[in-house]
This record gives C-alpha cells, sequence and structure tokens, in this order.
C-alpha cells in the first residue's frame, strides 16, 4: 500500500509507468500525481524514455465503460486541484483584506495621536 505521508519514490514511479502496479496503487498515485508536480516530472520523464512500441502497443484495452468511468475520475481530480488552489488564493486574499481593515484604524490612530501631540506642544 503507499503511504501518503512520503514521498512518492522513483523506483514507484517507474513501476506505474511500467504498469506493474494493480488498480488501487494506480489509482492513489494519480490522486498524488495531481498534488505532486515534483513526481509529475519524473513521471514524464519515465514516459519519454520508453520506446514507442511499449509505450503504446504494450497498453491493455479497457471496456468503455472503464475507460470513460476513469476519465471521470482524472477531470474530478483535475477541477479540484484546480478548485483547491482557487480556494487558498482567495482565502490568503480575504484574509489579508481582514487584516488590512482591522490594523489601518489602529495605525490611523497612532499617526493622528503623534500629530495631535506635536500640534498641542507648539500651540503652549
Amino acid at each position: 500500500m503507499i503511504n501518503e505521508s512520503t514521498p512518492l519514490s522513483p523506483e514507484l514511479l517507474r513501476r506505474f509507468v511500467a504498469g506493474e502496479l494493480d488498480e488501487a496503487e494506480n489509482e492513489a498515485i494519480m490522486a498524488r500525481l495531481a498534488e505532486d508536480e515534483a513526481s509529475l516530472d519524473i513521471v514524464d520523464a519515465l514516459w519519454q524514455e520508453q520506446p514507442s512500441q511499449t509505450a503504446v502497443h504494450n497498453l491493455p484495452d479497457l471496456e468503455p465503460d472503464r475507460a470513460q468511468q476513469m476519465r471521470r475520475q482524472l477531470i474530478k481530480q483535475i477541477h479540484r486541484a484546480d478548485l483547491a488552489v482557487h480556494i487558498v488564493k482567495m482565502g490568503t486574499t480575504g484574509f489579508v483584506s481582514v487584516a488590512l481593515g482591522l490594523l489601518r484604524p489602529l495605525l490611523n490612530n497612532k499617526n493622528q495621536d503623534r500629530k495631535n501631540r506635536k500640534r498641542g506642544r507648539g500651540n503652549d
């Protein structure tokens, strides 16, 4: 079984590209690849290294229903990854806006107090 807390090893990724893993392991790796850009680059390089006859001809034919199901799963994972990025960006932007909104009156009051003190001393 694939441990989610450890990085994907190059050997595991090589076995993934070679088609030596079972379906559950393949799905776990695909889910991790949606979030791990470095491992995705390694997989891409491994695919490029494979001779063309093994890269295409040795792929098993999937039943149309299974192929459609895998396509839907990949699209959902891509959308989830994109959605997560957008949520983090929106959350960060919102947090910064709120923090600035709360800090602005505090920072402006200190500046006003300093200006008033200077004016008060000059009038004495």
